[in-house]
């Protein structure tokens, strides 16, 4: 693993504006059910099985599900999108709230796994603007 968070953090410094100058994360992995209990301690079943990686700032960890696998596109999109959150965090950049983190790091995600892995990710864009803007929108 150390390699690989290696490898994305000289694409990350290529290819982003961060200073990557930062030791690499701790990586961590979980089942699913253990995912959605520390994201929603107070709601599990709000989203199940939406979770694909969570960065733990307090501990500068990203959190993968046990099921990650280096050889799957998608997975390492996961995982470098996850870095984006800890670069974001050790370059103390600021945000309104923590939805703002992913205006960032979709697009990063997207770059990545075109250039990388030839693999198309085309989000929808009323999603993004509205997972990556400040709002109550999920508490409906």
């Amino acid at each position: 693993m150390k390699e690989i968070l290696t490898a994305l953090m000289i694409w990350l410094g290529a290819n982003t504006p961060f200073d990557t100058n930062h030791n690499i994360p701790n990586v961590l992995f979980l089942t699913q059910t253990q995912m959605e209990e520390l994201y929603y301690p107070e709601d599990q079943d709000k989203f199940p099985n939406q979770l694909h990686g969570l960065y733990d700032r307090e501990s500068d960890t990203i959190i993968l599900p046990e099921t990650w696998d280096r050889r799957k596109p998608w997975d390492m999109g996961v995982l470098l999108h996850e870095m984006v959150h800890y670069l974001q965090d050790v370059n103390e950049l600021e945000f309104e709230c923590l939805a703002e983190m992913e205006k960032d790091a979709w697009p990063i995600q997207q770059k990545y796994l075109r250039e990388n892995h030839n693999f198309e990710w085309n989000y929808d864009g009323l999603w993004y603007m509205v997972i990556s803007t400040c709002s109550d929108a999920f508490n409906y």
